[in-house]
């Protein structure tokens, strides 16, 4: 049982329930996949009404709260369920690697007992409540990934998550659309730290630029702070933690996400067999580093789900080690703001720079990558590049989720 109905009453006051339940096992706010027995939260926007959906939750043996927005609702449910559970809750932040790194620590801590981790991409505002509303007595700590585009959403994470480790990848361009400046993006990720106790646990990348910045904005204790690096040989946890473990992901950006999952696992006394287990066995989440090997020894390297200029340059830096005709399939980088013509052009620049074979960019973005191929979608994209990819040839596919190259990746499958 998750919720008793004089809980809810008592977290939310001005709440009607409808429905004939005491209790409920779940809250939800899809009917399409709730049960009975669970409590339907509808959710409006814009452009839409959950409360139209209402009826067809009473219908199949869910009650529902009577409310025209479900959505803070939904975050003081999460908040207070969080609260009655006293284990260690990991928030991470980070402009890239976040995902990574927090499907890594979960692989990590999994090796010595049940944890409970952000799925897919419910970092926002309705998926981390859904998230945290998921833990149960059998779980012995979270794994919360926190993504944001504006000042303000990540201090509204943290007061609901209330994490015991805050953890910081990095600050990088993404979403300087809404933010202006990387200043302002350290400031925004920042936010991870507002609801610190001096005896909580911070972890960032001391060889971030904005490090110092970072460091200012701390709540606990500074013997609390935890720092991983590869430059920095000061560095709490630098890449020698890593001898004898066989990461199964490439790439430099991938070692400071492993460093950083270490530095949480040592926190939380994680033994090193479990460590060098959890790591090995870890696999990245559906289109990110994805790596599908055809018959004719083509290698696809599906990294679809999304791009920044940061996370762009260190997937072709991996590409270009690659042995083989190297080609990368490259879309729009979103949410760049005044940076945008300039970084794709950048990205285009490095491309040549490393020698990658060829240049196939899609988007009305993209163009700006000065390509050997350019086509405004991927249906246009994808009969060229059937005849242009030949036996041997290792392929990457990347950009911001919103143009969809998975599809290019379904159809070179």
């Amino acid at each position: 049982m998750l919720f008793a109905k004089k809980e809810i009453l008592t977290i939310i006051p001005s709440a009607k329930i409808l429905g004939k339940q005491e209790n409920f096992s779940a809250v939800s706010t899809d009917t399409r996949t709730i049960k009975a027995g669970e409590l339907f939260l509808p959710l409006s926007g814009k452009n839409f009404d959950g409360r139209k959906f209402i009826p067809a939750a009473l219908g199949k043996g869910a009650a529902a709260l009577d409310v025209k927005n479900g959505l803070e609702p939904l975050q003081k449910l999460a908040a207070y369920h969080r609260s009655k559970l006293k284990i260690p809750v990991i928030g991470i932040t980070g402009s890239v690697g976040k995902t990574t790194t927090k499907d890594m620590l979960a692989a990590i801590l999994s090796e010595e007992f049940p944890v409970l981790k952000t799925e897919e991409n419910l970092n926002n505002e309705i998926g981390v409540p859904l998230t945290l509303l998921k833990l149960n007595k059998k779980h012995r700590a979270a794994v919360i990934e926190m993504g944001m585009r504006r000042l303000g959403e990540i201090k509204l994470l943290a007061k609901i998550t209330r994490p015991t480790i805050a953890v910081v990848t990095n600050i990088g361009e993404s979403h300087l659309e809404y933010l202006k400046t990387r200043k302002n993006i350290a400031r925004a990720k920042a936010e991870i730290f507002t609801c610190l106790t001096k005896k909580d646990f911070v972890v960032i990348n001391a060889d971030d630029e904005y490090f110092e910045h970072l460091m200012s904005n701390v709540k606990c204790q500074m013997s609390n702070v935890c720092t991983f690096g590869i430059i920095d040989k000061n560095a709490t946890i630098t890449p020698k933690e890593l001898k004898n473990i066989d990461l199964p992901l490439p790439g430099e950006h991938n070692i400071y996400n492993a460093l950083a999952a270490i530095a949480v696992a040592k926190i939380l006394k994680i033994k090193k067999t479990s460590i060098k287990n959890g790591l090995e066995r870890f696999r990245p989440s559906a289109n990110r580093w994805d790596v599908i090997n055809r018959p004719d020894n083509v290698k696809i390297i599906n990294d679809a789900y999304n791009a920044s200029p940061q996370s762009m340059a260190a997937a072709l830096q991996v590409l270009a080690g690659l042995s083989g005709r190297k080609i990368a399939i490259l879309g729009d980088m979103y949410e760049l703001g005044k940076r945008t013509i300039a970084a794709h052009r950048q990205i285009g620049k490095l491309a040549r720079r490393l020698k990658i074979d060829y240049l196939v960019s899609i988007g009305k973005l993209a163009k700006e990558m000065k390509a050997d191929y350019h086509f405004a979608s991927t249906t246009s994209a994808i009969k060229k590049l059937k005849t242009l990819i030949g036996p041997g040839d290792c392929i990457l596919v990347k950009a911001s989720h919103g143009l969809h190259l998975e599809e290019i990746v379904e159809a070179l499958h």
